[in-house]
């Protein structure tokens, strides 16, 4: 594994383990500045937008546990500091209130960027509901 995919590798790793635990500071910090993403049946959300809309999220979300979520990754594609993969997330929740378990499974493609300090981020994000 070269060190473009080792550094991708590490950045799925911290996007999965920031998502199980509804880290929303964790997941805003895997975002570039500029970030933009195209969520299902929502507006388009770009840089600040984007990080309010995680913090929103964890806020409907303090009723709900985790149980599972996983990122599968099918073809990653990079183009220097640039990469380009798509795959899906799926994974499962449980409503603390009523112990209803949901599952969910979305097809991902995301452009990810290799920032200054040797990281790499998500750029570009759309996803979608994978009947």
């Amino acid at each position: 594994m070269d060190e473009a995919m080792r550094g991708i590798e590490a950045l799925r790793r911290r996007d999965e383990a920031a998502s199980k635990a509804y880290d929303v500071k964790a997941l805003a910090e895997l975002w570039t500045q500029d970030a933009v993403a195209l969520p299902p049946g929502g507006p388009v959300k770009r840089g600040p937008e984007l990080r309010a809309g995680l913090a929103k999220m964890a806020a409907a979300a303090k009723g709900t546990e985790v149980l599972d979520y996983r990122e599968v990754f099918e073809e990653t594609l990079v183009f220097g500091d640039t990469a380009v993969e798509w795959g899906h997330i799926e994974g499962s929740e449980r409503d603390r209130a009523s112990g209803k378990v949901t599952a969910s499974r979305y097809h991902l493609m995301r452009i990810l960027k290799r920032v200054d300090d040797g990281t790499w981020r998500v750029h570009r994000s759309i996803f979608a509901p994978a009947g």
